[in-house]
């Protein structure tokens, strides 16, 4: 095997938003940690501008937690450029009676400047991390396609190259980050088994124009044929947008898919209803497969997972980036500990420590994710009486609403 050329305390295979996230987390909470950030694609020039189109593009749910640590981060007032407000939710299930509205006013600290959470869309929040990172000490090598990973006695060995065919280059590291998504090739080849349930479905994805204003509401609607959402966007060139995601089963999504524009929008308004006035326009539709991927070991030594090919989530209440988020707060703060700080980040004993963290919010956040799109899309009358029973207790029972709330906020867990 190839001797290291370099060695440095963490490296971070992957250079998407958990990646991004966790590098500055280390830069910030970590100063005193070598770190070095591997993405197989060439970013954009840090120093260019922003620019999104108006329709197209994906979007992200933030929530009031997470918002707060990007503030520690220095972030805020770069995101809040792009971010739109989410200051109150209602869930509704189509059909019944009973629906719930949760607002940030009702628990200040389970909310951010009063907003629950915030939506911004991928391609703003992308080059916001990476241009913060270049005002970092982290190393950002892009492109950096690895090939290969093989461990040691000082950690992992990870051979990598700019271009396919190019030459190679072994970098050594105390700490292997993998996080370079759902079916990571770098897993496979740790031999770090993911367990998949395949959904049968298909999110739905567009940005659809609305008549009137959203006013910072975010909305949550289960249908027989799979939950809804519509998320509040920034206006842009006068026109009030959201974020629509729609999971339903994949041949009723292949049908949508081949409609016209018009037929296509019409089939939207039918489906959520007229809560949040009339569609307008709808962009064109992206659709991906539904499955929940769990890795069967997150960490080992010198080794962790992080975001998708930890845990990949239904979108249902938009929690899969929120709960990476966490994990990469955690364990920056396990890392941090100054008992660490002669190299030996990648001790089995913290990790350890890392994980058994993060067992509790994981647990109740993929369950919560897997279980409630069957429990709402369920013809079954115990079920219609169950859930409308648990959205009558979320209007009527204050402490299950606050509680419901600092959970979906980032702060009840």
């Amino acid at each position: 095997m190839s001797e290291p050329q370099q060695r440095v305390d963490v490296a971070i295979v992957g250079g998407g938003m958990a990646g991004a996230s966790l590098a500055l987390m280390l830069a910030h909470f970590c100063p005193h940690l070598s770190v070095r950030l591997l993405e197989q694609r060439a970013l954009p020039d840090a120093a260019a501008s922003v620019e999104l189109p108006s329709f197209d593009t994906r979007a992200t749910a933030i929530a009031a937690g997470s918002l707060q640590l990007f503030r520690q981060l220095g972030l805020w007032p770069a995101l809040r450029e792009y971010c739109a407000p989410i200051k109150r939710v209602q869930v509704s299930d189509r059909g019944h009676a009973f629906g719930a509205a949760l607002s940030a006013s009702e628990q200040e600290q389970a909310s951010f400047e009063g907003m629950l959470g915030a939506v911004i869309e991928n391609a703003a929040l992308g080059p916001i991390l990476h241009k913060a990172l270049a005002e970092t000490p982290v190393e950002l090598l892009a492109p950096a396609r690895v090939t290969g990973v093989h461990m040691d006695n000082g950690g992992a060995n990870l051979h990598w190259n700019a271009a396919e065919g190019g030459p190679e280059n072994v970098l050594g590291c105390a700490l292997l980050v993998v996080a370079d998504g759902v079916d990571s090739p770098l897993c496979r080849q740790l031999g770090m088994e993911i367990d998949t349930v395949k959904y049968q479905q298909r999110a739905l994805v567009t940005t659809v124009a609305l008549q009137r204003d959203h006013e910072g509401v975010a909305f949550e609607r289960f249908t027989p044929s799979g939950p809804m959402a519509l998320l509040p966007l920034p206006r842009r060139e006068g026109i009030h947008r959201a974020a629509l995601v729609w999971a339903c089963a994949e041949k009723e999504a292949e049908g949508i898919c081949v409609l016209s524009e018009d037929a296509r929008l019409q089939r939207l308004q039918k489906q959520f209803g007229w809560r949040a006035g009339r569609f307008i326009k709808a962009g064109a539709l992206q659709g991906y497969p539904l499955s929940l991927s769990l890795a069967r070991e997150q960490w080992r030594r010198n080794v962790v997972l992080l975001g998708n090919c930890a845990h990949f989530l239904h979108p249902v209440a938009g929690q899969g980036f929120n709960l990476t988020v966490r994990d990469c707060y955690a364990l920056a703060q396990a890392l941090a500990q100054p008992r660490l700080q002669q190299g030996a980040v990648g001790q089995l004993e913290c990790l350890a420590a890392y994980g058994e963290n993060r067992r509790r919010d994981q647990r109740l956040t993929v369950g919560f994710s897997d279980r409630i799109p069957a429990l709402f899309s369920s013809g079954n009358p115990f079920q219609q009486v169950v859930r409308q029973m648990g959205l009558l207790g979320l209007t009527l029972i204050p402490p299950l609403r606050q509680q419901f709330i600092g959970q979906a906020a980032g702060f009840g867990l």
